[in-house]
């Protein structure tokens, strides 16, 4: 009786310590899967963006989060995408990590719970419009040099009209049709060592309108999905004061050639009186009267002007000067008159019609 009451005590014994070395081991490691942890937070939130940890994939929920569990610390090989379209008129591109790393792919340190955000630029694909002050749609190949500003004060210039990019050799990502162009909509900056997204807008800082400068809508707009950016020209808003100062001097400059001529034409050297009636009767003879004629003259910019040009025998100036009638675009729309249409150089001058008298309508 004693003996099994003895093995009993032992068996007791034995199962104890088994227990309390099962409890021992178990609580660290639930403790560890606990705190090893990655945490993504995508600026500004963003659905669906793929990484991967040590090629095994994971990827962020509607609101732009994303976690994996490794199953133990230390260093990993973090990989995403850089650029992705996320529809036809949505991409993003790649900007920064919050710890300062300036590569998509880069190695990341887990230990315990790591948190890093990552930040996204977010262009919109906006259709752009050009109207005159009526409402009117301007011809795209009028359009010249365009320069934009941001509301950081970055400004950019593009060629002109947008003719979009397509073909072989464009990428997916990038590729837009004529008539729209991309656009940066969010900018990520850090504050504090967070990254925040700022919303971008533009204004018109200068436009190049049938190789004339003409002014435009200064009304900021912001890229949103599906928006169109209809910009009002006015050709005579916004005439440079450069040009302007050099159209003065140019008036001057030829006010001051014509009292020349003419003091020149009737200074003679001093003689008798009878030299100078003998003159006046057989070798002087009376100029004729300047003539005028009507003129349509088509600029290299595609630009027409139609006036009236004063010429004579005895003076024929290489420069064009006109009292101008009116002025037609390359579109064949009538547009307003700058005061360069009245003094015309040769270098501009593509053709040049000759009319007696004002034509009764415009080819």
């Amino acid at each position: 009786m004693c003996d099994r009451l003895g093995g009993s005590r032992w068996l007791s014994i034995a199962l104890l310590v088994t227990l309390v070395a099962v409890l021992s081991i178990l609580p660290p490691r639930r403790a560890a899967a606990q705190t090893t942890s990655l945490v993504i937070e995508t600026v500004p939130p963003i659905e669906g963006i793929r990484f991967q940890l040590d090629g095994e994939s994971f990827s962020t929920d509607e609101l732009g989060i994303a976690r994996f569990d490794p199953a133990h610390s230390g260093e990993f090989e973090l990989q995403t995408s850089d650029r992705v379209r996320l529809a036809d008129s949505h991409r993003i591109e790649f900007a920064a990590w919050s710890d300062g790393v300036v590569e998509a792919d880069r190695v990341v340190e887990i230990e315990g719970s790591t948190q890093l955000q990552i930040g996204f630029r977010v262009d919109y694909l906006i259709a752009e419009t050009f109207r005159n002050s009526a409402g009117e749609v301007l011809d795209p190949r009028t359009i010249g040099s365009f320069s934009i500003v941001d509301n950081s004060g970055q400004s950019t210039t593009f060629p002109g009209s947008s003719r979009g990019l397509a073909g072989p050799t464009a990428q997916v990502w990038e590729r837009f049709p004529p008539g729209t162009r991309w656009l940066p909509a969010m900018r990520i900056v850090s504050v504090n060592g967070l990254l925040k997204a700022e919303t971008v807008s533009y204004r018109v800082r200068s436009i190049s309108l049938g190789g004339e400068r003409a002014s435009a809508s200064s009304d900021p707009f912001t890229p949103s999905r599906g928006a169109e950016w209809g910009i009002e020209v006015d050709p005579s808003g916004d005439f440079p004061p450069r040009e302007l100062m050099f159209s003065l001097l140019f008036v001057g400059a030829i006010g001051l050639l014509l009292v020349m001529m003419w003091i020149r034409r009737d200074t003679r050297r001093p003689v008798s009186d009878k030299h100078i009636i003998q003159r006046s009767h057989t070798h002087r003879r009376k100029p004729e009267p300047p003539k005028t004629e009507f003129v349509r003259i088509r600029l290299d910019t595609g630009r027409t002007i139609e006036g009236w040009r004063m010429t004579s025998d005895e003076d024929r100036s290489a420069i064009v000067i006109l009292t101008v009638a009116g002025v037609w675009g390359p579109d064949g729309r009538e547009v307003t008159q700058l005061p360069t249409d009245s003094f015309l150089f040769p270098s501009q001058i593509a053709q040049i019609e000759t009319y007696e008298e004002q034509p009764l309508a415009r080819n």
